[in-house]
């Protein structure tokens, strides 16, 4: 199976990518390749779409350490959404669940991007 990803801008530098089949050895450079064309240092936030990644590999994993690093360290932040049981296994396994927000719904992002923005434009008065 292959990976499918969708990058949708919810507003300016806040992502959510939507990972869909299998991320691993085979899929990874493609995924890569996206990813990095959002690590500039306009991108505050970026949320990983889980609910229908089915299998994630050190190489996956690689690409979501990358993100965090670049991401944390210009003060913004990595998180995920709906990641499944097999995935979230493995996120433990590799420690790297700390630090990094799940949400347990789309609504329980949306809200949090809601957030985000009133909070943008709230500084902006």
């Amino acid at each position: 199976m292959s990976l499918i990803m969708k990058i949708e801008n919810k507003m300016s530098g806040f992502y959510v990518v939507k990972l869909i089949g299998r991320l691993d050895g085979t899929t990874y450079a493609d995924c890569d390749e996206k990813i990095n064309s959002l690590l500039i240092p306009e991108t505050k936030d970026i949320m990983f779409d889980m609910t229908n990644l089915d299998y994630i590999s050190s190489m996956g994993l690689r690409i979501v350490i990358k993100t965090r690093k670049f991401i944390e360290g210009n003060g913004g932040g990595v998180h995920t959404i709906n990641m499944q049981p097999q995935i979230e296994k493995v996120f433990k396994i590799a420690n790297l669940l700390h630090g990094m927000t799940l949400f347990a719904s789309i609504k329980e992002a949306d809200d949090y991007f809601d957030a985000m923005q009133k909070k943008v434009l709230d500084s902006l008065r």
